[in-house]
């Protein structure tokens, strides 16, 4: 998906007293703010097609919204106060940033080549993807429960992509892209989780937004500007409200809510965007399509809950 990587959010203030605390309440809460932004998330694809814009053009003005408002944001609460960097937490900040604007991008344009629901459920192969880095990165051997859950995924990718099947032009491109969407995202995963505890996840996400729209600037198409007030208020929309305003509610989710609550609940992201395929566009997944994508999400669910996550053993 298009959200921020999870990383915990440091803690502004001293913790509450035990007796002060409620803990179920917070859960609660938690995971109701996780179904909101997933709710908010699904709908992404709808107003990427809305804004009549290309990819390029769509990221960048993203980037450029959520910069100047995250940024704000994180003024008005003192999170700058006191920032100092390592050269290796600048480094990873900005592998970040590319990987995960570059994501968007892949993301963006296989919205316009398959549709906003299939494209979701392929970016849903992205934990198996981050494990197939972390064998290659770390050297650490898979459960055999993990492994799988990953053949059954990428059984359901094929499924679901059917190489064989009548289709559009470039809609097997739009596969691919989706593909090449969650690989980005799983190593903007990987650079992000090494930050985790030292830098707040706001700041993180600001940076990111203000590292894409300095690389994205020199790529956007200045010629082909949203126009009509449905384009412009599309473009803001995902800036202010599918950026700044989810990922605030992302880590409010992240705060509150326990990691099994987040698993099950990111689920609604795929299922939202199937929905708007069928009510905003009118696509139907084929039988073969719901199977692939079942497969994927059933795959994905079970690995999340921790079905498939036996401790890794190193690669000797």
């Amino acid at each position: 998906m298009t959200e921020a990587p999870r990383t915990a959010p440091l803690p502004s203030s001293p913790p509450a007293p035990a007796a002060l605390r409620h803990p179920h309440a917070d859960e609660r809460l938690g995971r109701l703010l996780m179904i909101a932004a997933m709710v908010i998330s699904g709908t992404i694809g709808w107003f990427v097609l809305m804004s009549g814009q290309p990819a390029l053009n769509v990221v960048f003005f993203r980037c450029l919204i959520g910069a100047v408002s995250l940024c704000a944001w994180c003024a008005y609460r003192g999170y700058w106060r006191g920032l100092r960097m390592a050269r290796w937490q600048v480094v990873n900040v900005t592998l970040g940033a590319i990987t995960l604007v570059s994501n968007w991008y892949f993301l963006f344009t296989a919205y316009r080549l398959t549709s906003v629901g299939i494209t979701t459920v392929v970016y849903n192969v992205q934990p198996f993807l981050l494990v197939l880095a972390s064998v290659i990165v770390t050297r650490e051997r898979p459960s055999l429960a993990t492994l799988g859950c990953l053949g059954v995924a990428f059984a359901g990718l094929v499924i679901l992509a059917e190489p064989g099947g009548v289709h559009g032009a470039g809609y097997l491109i739009g596969v691919a892209s989706a593909l090449a969407a969650a690989s980005l995202y799983a190593a903007t995963t990987l650079f992000t989780k090494k930050l985790a505890g030292t830098i707040r996840p706001e700041i993180i996400a600001a940076l990111h937004m203000a590292i894409g729209a300095v690389v994205f600037v020199w790529m956007a198409d200045f010629h082909h500007l949203p126009s009509a007030p449905r384009e412009i208020g599309a473009v803001v929309t995902l800036g202010l409200f599918h950026t700044t305003f989810m990922y605030l509610l992302l880590y409010g989710a992240f705060q509150k809510a326990s990691t099994s609550s987040l698993a099950v609940f990111g689920f609604v992201y795929p299922v939202v965007a199937v929905a708007v395929d069928f009510l905003a566009f009118g696509i139907v997944l084929h039988p073969t399509q719901w199977l692939g994508g079942v497969m994927i999400l059933l795959a994905a669910g079970f690995y999340a809950r921790g079905l498939g996550v036996a401790p890794a053993k190193k690669v000797a």
